[in-house]
C-alpha cells in the first residue's frame, strides 16, 4: 500500500519505521527483567502461547475449554450460535501471549505467527473507502468491523505488535505499510461512527473506542489526522469520565466487572498520558481516584466481585487496583485487595499487566512489599451509591467479614442490567451464601433469559411475574420507578431501604440490615395486594439445603446458613445455577417462600450464618401491628413503618 497519502509530509517508509522505533519501549530490557523475576508468569505465558500457536483458543461458546479455531483462524465464522465468539476472536487477545512469549524466548515462531495472522486478517477482512459511508447500524452488527472491535484492536492488541516486534527484522517496511494502512482505515471509520453511536459518552464501549483512536494518534503522529484524532480522543475520554464515573464511586452501568474494566481503561489512559507527555484534568484524576474505591467495596470478602448485572464473579478488582497504582503511584487499592484476595493471586493478576508498567522493576518491588501484611483501612463499612442505587454494607475488611450488596435501580441505565430489583448478594464466614447468578452468556437463548430473570435473583415477585418484561438479550419492556432511598449506620445495625412501583398499584418496600455484625434482618412490606401470590426467592450457593418448619437450612464444609421467616409459608426448593465465567455454571439451590395475601403484608426474614453442627435457634413472634421480636443471644425488637424499619434491643 502507498502510505504517502496518509501522512502530513512525504517521508520514506524506512524513515517512518525509524521514527516509530524511537517511540517504542525498551522491550528487551523489560522482558529480561520479567523473565528473571516473574517465573510463574513466564511459564503461563509460554503455555498459552503454545496453545495459540497451534490454533486452540477459549472463546465464548466453547464451554470454558480450548477449541481449534483454524490456523490461520476463520475470522468470519460464527460458532455455537454466539456472536461473542466472532467478536472476541477478532479482538486477537491471543496475540498478547504469542508476542510476550516471543519477547521472553526470542523464538521467532511466535512473532511470525502473529505477523502471518495479521496479514491474513487484512487480506480476509476488506476495509475499503466505501465503508465510511455505510449506515450506522452496520457498525453494531456481527462482523469483524463492529465499532467496539475497531476500538479494542486499536488500543489493546495491534499496538503490542509494534512494541514486541517493531524493533525486529520480522517487522519489515512492507509489514509496516500493511499495518498502517489497515489501522488508519479502522481509526478513520471509528472517528466517524463512534460519537454517533454514543453521543452521551455514557457507555464503556465509547471509552474503549476513544482509547483506540488515541493510541493510533500517539504511535503515528505523522498521520495527517493525528492531531485532530488525539484531541478528539482526549476530550472523549474526559467526557466518558464525567458521564460514567459517579461522585459516590462506581461506573454508571452498575456492573462491578465492567466497573473494574473501566478502571483499567481510565487508568491506561493516564499511563499513556505519562508516557507521551500530556495530562488529564484535575476533575478526571479526582473521579478516577474516587471510583477506585468501588472496586474494593464491590469485592466480596471471599475475593471475587459481586456479579450483579452483566458481571462475572472474578478477581479483577486487582486489575483495577494495579492501574490505580500505575496511574497514581499509590498502593492503597492493591493493599486493600490483598486483605480480601489471596496475596499470591493479587500478585499474579497484577503481574499480567507488568508489560504496560513504565517502570517494571518498581512495580515488582512494590508488589513484593505487600506480602505478609494486613493493609490498614479507615474506609467506612457502609457505602451508598445514589446514582447506581446500590448499597454495600460490611462488617469489616478481612476475608471472614460479613457483607452484602443490595440494589434497586429502575428504570435501568442500559440493558447490561438484570431484572433484579431489590435483589442482594450475601457473604459471611468465608463463604458466599446467597449469590447473584452472574452472566453465564450473552447469547440470544433460554440460558440468557433465565440468568437475567427475577426468579433467578434473591428478590420478591408477585404472581411469579418479572418486575418488567424481558424481550431479548439486550432489550426490556418499560420500567417504573424503583430506588434505594436510604442507607444508614445506626450503631449496632446498618440498614438499607428500597422500593419499586413496577407492580403498581402494588408497592414493595424492602429493608435490609446487618445487625451486630452477626446476622441479617430483611423486611418485605407489600401494599395493595388483592389475593395475590407473593414469592420470595433466595439463590443459595449451596447444594445441601433442607426445608425446616421456620424456613430452611443450608450446609457446607465451610459455613452454614439458617433462614428463618415469618409468617410461615409454603417452602419450595428449586434448582439453581451460578456462573463465575462464560458458559460455565455450578449447581446451586433456590429457596422460594410463597403465600397468598390481601391488603398489606410485612414478611420477616432472618439470615443467620454459623459454623459447626449446632443450628442456632431464632424464634420469631409478632408483638403488635407491624412489630416482631426474636431472640438470638439476646432479645431484638423490630418495628416496621411505611418507609422504614427500626431495630432495638430491649433491656
Amino acid at each position: 500500500m502507498n502510505i504517502q497519502a496518509l501522512l502530513k509530509e512525504p517521508i520514506s517508509t524506512r524513515q517512518l519505521l525509524s521514527n516509530l522505533r524511537s517511540r517504542l519501549e525498551p522491550m528487551t530490557t523489560k522482558s529480561a527483567y520479567i523473565f528473571e523475576h516473574m517465573p510463574e508468569l513466564v511459564r503461563e505465558t509460554i503455555t498459552n502461547a503454545e496453545e495459540a500457536y497451534w490454533g486452540f483458543l477459549k472463546l465464548p461458546g466453547t464451554g470454558g475449554v480450548r477449541e481449534f479455531i483454524g490456523n490461520p483462524p476463520d475470522w468470519l465464522e460464527i460458532r455455537h450460535n454466539d456472536h461473542e465468539f466472532l467478536w472476541q476472536l477478532n479482538r486477537m487477545t491471543h496475540w498478547q501471549d504469542l508476542l510476550e512469549a516471543y519477547s521472553l524466548t526470542k523464538d521467532e515462531k511466535y512473532g511470525r505467527k502473529v505477523i502471518e495472522e495479521m496479514l491474513d486478517w487484512i487480506g480476509t477482512v476488506e476495509i475499503h473507502d466505501e465503508l465510511i459511508d455505510y449506515p450506522l447500524r452496520y457498525f453494531e452488527e456481527c462482523h469483524p468491523l463492529r465499532a467496539l472491535e475497531l476500538g479494542i484492536r486499536s488500543y489493546k492488541t495491534w499496538p503490542l505488535v509494534l512494541e514486541h516486534l517493531g524493533h525486529t527484522e520480522l517487522f519489515t517496511e512492507a509489514v509496516l505499510e500493511q499495518y498502517l494502512g489497515a489501522i488508519y482505515m479502522q481509526t478513520k471509520i471509528l472517528r466517524k461512527v463512534s460519537p454517533l453511536l454514543w453521543p452521551k459518552a455514557d457507555h464503556n464501549h465509547f471509552l474503549m473506542e476513544c482509547l483506540g483512536i488515541l493510541t493510533t494518534a500517539l504511535y503515528f503522529p505523522e498521520l495527517r489526522e493525528a492531531e485532530e484524532w488525539r484531541a478528539f480522543a482526549i476530550e472523549g475520554i474526559e467526557r466518558c469520565c464525567i458521564a460514567q464515573l459517579t461522585e459516590d464511586g462506581g461506573q454508571i452501568e452498575g456492573c462491578p466487572s465492567y466497573h473494574n474494566g473501566c478502571m483499567f481503561w481510565f487508568g491506561l489512559a493516564v499511563v499513556l498520558a505519562k508516557r507521551f507527555h500530556f495530562q488529564f484534568s484535575d476533575q478526571y484524576m479526582r473521579l478516577f481516584r474516587k471510583n477506585l474505591d468501588y472496586s474494593i467495596y464491590s469485592l466480596r470478602p471471599t475475593g471475587k466481585c459481586v456479579p450483579v448485572g452483566d458481571s462475572h464473579a472474578n478477581n479483577l478488582a486487582a486489575m483495577g487496583a494495579v492501574y490505580g497504582y500505575m496511574a497514581l503511584d499509590d498502593l492503597t487499592w492493591l493493599g486493600l485487595a490483598t486483605n480480601l484476595i489471596d496475596t499470591q493471586e493479587v500478585l499474579h493478576e497484577a503481574s499480567k499487566h507488568a508489560w504496560r508498567a513504565l517502570d517494571v522493576q518498581q512495580l515488582y518491588e512494590d508488589l513484593q512489599s505487600l506480602q505478609d501484611k494486613h493493609y490498614e483501612c479507615d474506609k467506612a463499612t457502609t457505602f451508598w451509591n445514589r446514582t447506581l442505587h446500590q448499597a454495600i454494607i460490611r462488617s469489616g475488611w478481612d476475608s471472614k467479614s460479613m457483607s452484602f450488596l443490595f440494589t434497586c435501580r429502575s428504570p435501568i441505565q442500559n440493558a447490561h442490567a438484570h431484572i433484579d430489583l431489590m435483589s442482594f448478594d450475601f457473604t459471611a464466614l468465608g463463604k458466599d451464601m446467597i449469590c447473584d447468578p452472574g452472566i453465564f452468556c450473552y447469547r440470544e437463548d433460554e440460558d440468557r433469559k433465565q440468568f437475567k430473570s427475577a426468579s433467578y435473583h434473591s428478590t420478591l415477585l408477585i404472581d411469579g411475574r418479572d418486575h418488567f418484561e424481558y424481550i431479548s438479550s439486550f432489550q426490556f419492556g418499560p420500567q417504573k420507578v424503583g430506588a434505594v432511598y436510604n442507607v444508614e449506620d445506626r450503631g449496632f445495625y446498618q440498614i438499607a431501604s428500597a422500593y419499586h412501583m413496577n407492580y403498581e398499584p402494588i408497592v414493595h418496600h424492602r429493608h435490609m440490615a446487618l445487625v451486630d455484625n452477626q446476622f441479617i434482618v430483611i423486611i418485605d412490606r407489600v401494599t395493595g395486594l388483592e389475593h395475590n401470590k407473593v414469592q420470595r426467592y433466595f439463590h443459595l450457593d449451596y447444594t445441601e439445603v433442607e426445608a425446616a418448619p421456620e424456613g430452611a437450612i443450608a450446609t457446607s464444609e465451610i459455613a452454614n446458613l439458617a433462614i428463618y421467616t415469618y409468617p410461615q409459608e409454603e417452602v419450595g426448593l428449586l434448582p439453581g445455577r451460578l456462573s463465575d465465567v462464560n458458559d460455565i455454571a455450578r449447581e446451586a439451590t433456590r429457596v422460594c417462600f410463597q403465600g397468598t395475601y390481601n391488603g398489606t403484608v410485612a414478611l420477616l426474614t432472618v439470615l443467620v450464618p454459623y459454623q459447626g453442627d449446632h443450628v442456632p435457634a431464632v424464634n420469631i413472634e409478632p408483638v403488635g401491628n407491624g412489630c416482631y421480636a426474636f431472640n438470638y443471644g439476646r432479645r431484638y425488637h423490630i418495628e416496621i413503618t411505611d418507609n422504614d424499619m427500626t431495630i432495638s434491643k430491649p433491656v
